[in-house]
């Protein structure tokens, strides 16, 4: 059934993906795709994935945001907008770590959280930063405020689409403190 949805969205995605592209080609980030990256990732104009951009990405992520043809398939919309935050946050480590040493990505601004991201820089960003159809996001874990080191170590021994993934008790600890800093 997902399959079929996933299917639908990319025909009607594949069919106007030209038209909506030419139409928000000059666009910026608008006050409600504000409101989307707010409710779906936490990010704010501040957040500094946002303040990056390109005049270019704001536009592209304009487009991914507002894209009609994904009106009726919100997840594929998620999807799209959540690779390519992903990919952004990429590109910042990587200009990051040429001026750096140590940890891969920049350092969160909770320094009691900052072991457990590197945790999460190094194993779990490319499922669990922005989420995937399968994985959520730390921050949809984070305000689900379940997660608990026997959890998250019993997910990652058994019941996780990467298992096993095999991290001492002291990493599983700070990746919890990282992930609920993320409220």
């Amino acid at each position: 059934m997902v399959r079929a949805m996933i299917l639908a969205c990319a025909i009607v995605t594949a069919a106007a993906a030209a038209a909506a592209a030419a139409a928000a080609a000059a666009a910026a980030i608008t006050q409600n795709d504000y409101r989307y990256l707010q409710n779906q990732y936490a990010l704010t104009p501040e957040s500094e994935i946002i303040r990056d951009l390109s005049s270019d990405e704001q536009a592209k992520l304009h487009e991914l945001i507002g894209d009609p043809s994904l009106k009726e398939c919100p997840f594929a919309r998620d999807r799209n907008v959540a690779d390519f935050l992903y990919e952004a946050h990429m590109r910042e480590c990587s200009v990051w770590a040429l001026s750096h040493t140590g940890p891969q990505c920049p350092p969160t601004s909770d320094r009691s959280a900052e072991p457990g991201k590197e945790v999460a820089d190094r194993q779990c960003n490319a499922c669990h930063l922005f989420g995937t159809f399968e994985a959520p996001s730390f921050l949809t874990l984070a305000r689900e405020g379940r997660i608990t080191e026997q959890g998250l170590a019993d997910a990652l021994g058994h019941g996780h689409a990467m298992s096993p993934i095999i991290l001492p008790p002291a990493q599983i600890k700070e990746l919890v403190v990282y992930i609920r800093s993320l409220k």
